[in-house]
């Protein structure tokens, strides 16, 4: 007799042996002539324990929890999303969240044992749209996204001459690799645009988003490509606030040392990089914005500025001046001597901001230069 048999008839006896007990329990009960109260409590015990002992003889199989992805419909160049970039897409910044999933239930003991194989994830090839949210920056989309931030202005008309005309609700274009987006204009061929961008015509032809299949396919106007790798010519930063001055150095100025303290306080949001001469510094509303080395005021505004808002410029009379914008409020006027250390304004959220912050510029002989090489 095999094992899983004497089991069974184990079971079968010990359950024989409880009914009969409780058979003779309720025999002696009403042979006790007890009240009907007293008898209703006795028989819900022993219906409670047989239900107990018939549940702890049944076997429940060992259920197993996987989370499989569902098929990802879409055509042509479409692909999945990575689980950074659906984050980054949908505000869901729990690293935990892996898209398209859904939750299924299998059997240990009922499973195959076949070989599962999992398809590798492909990489995104259409092009994505972003809204700009509140503390949003160029640099820091593009880090999101895991892109150059030159691509995002190559993609993005509304920042591509300047990123700080960022806005809150902007819809950005985001690239699925980092190169550029060019329109099909007329007497465009797929040879002039690569020459454009110094890319390889094959490349083009080979994303799959654009939908080519040769370097002979016609180009329908208003087509939008994709250019892997593309670049466009640089260009000087457009410097919003004019660096003309028509302010003379007052009799006594102090002279800047070249030595740069910090302006205020509150962490880098933004970096100084090819489209932004400049760092920015996010902080709280009215947070205090000092004179970075000692000179004299030259400009000190209020308005739009360029997307500047309220700024002030001071120079330094050894060829290097500082601007600081965004201001929520301006304590110096032109002409005015100041300090190293002393209050020029309050950080704001003026101009063209999407929360408030200090963008400061250091120029020599008007040319930017990274703020972070010269901060003590």
């Amino acid at each position: 007799m095999s094992s899983s048999t004497s089991t069974d008839l184990g079971r079968m006896g010990a359950m024989t042996r409880f009914f009969q007990g409780a058979t003779e329990q309720v025999q002696h009960i009403l042979a006790d002539q007890v009240t009907p109260l007293r008898l209703a409590g006795h028989l819900s015990v022993l219906a409670i324990a047989a239900v107990v002992l018939v549940l702890s003889q049944i076997t429940i199989p060992d259920w197993e929890l996987n989370l499989e992805p569902t098929p990802v419909a879409m055509g042509g160049g479409s692909a999945r999303l990575s689980t950074t970039q659906f984050a980054a897409a949908t505000g869901f910044e729990d690293d935990s969240l892996t898209p398209n999933s859904i939750l299924t239930i299998g059997s240990k003991s009922g499973q195959s044992n076949a070989p599962t194989t999992k398809e590798a994830p492909r990489p995104v090839e259409e092009v994505l749209y972003y809204t700009v949210k509140p503390g949003d920056t160029v640099l820091g989309i593009a880090e999101k996204f895991g892109l150059q931030p030159e691509t995002l202005m190559w993609s993005n008309s509304l920042i591509e001459q300047n990123p700080d005309r960022l806005s809150i609700g902007d819809q950005l274009r985001i690239l699925p690799v980092d190169g550029v987006l060019h329109v099909v204009k007329r007497g465009d061929t797929l040879s002039s645009i690569a020459e454009k961008y110094d890319a390889d015509m094959q490349a083009i032809v080979a994303y799959a988003a654009n939908g080519m299949s040769s370097v002979d396919d016609a180009l329908p106007i208003g087509k939008e490509i994709v250019v892997p790798g593309g670049t466009k010519p640089f260009v000087a930063p457009v410097v919003g606030a004019s660096t003309a001055y028509a302010v003379p150095r007052p009799d006594g100025a102090l002279a800047g040392s070249g030595n740069f303290s910090w302006p205020t306080a509150g962490y880098i949001s933004q970096g100084y990089w090819g489209g932004h001469p400049a760092i920015d510094v996010a902080g709280w509303l009215g947070a205090p914005v000092t004179a970075s080395d000692a000179g004299y005021v030259v400009l000190a505004g209020g308005g739009w500025n360029s997307g500047y808002g309220n700024y002030v410029i001071v120079d330094h009379g050894n060829g290097f001046t500082t601007l600081y914008a965004h201001l929520n409020s301006v304590f110096v006027k032109p002409g005015e001597t100041v300090s190293r250390g002393q209050q020029v304004g309050t950080m704001g959220n003026t101009g063209n901001s999407t929360g408030p912050h200090l963008h400061f510029e250091i120029r020599y002989n008007g040319v930017p230069y990274n703020p972070a090489s010269y901060l003590n």
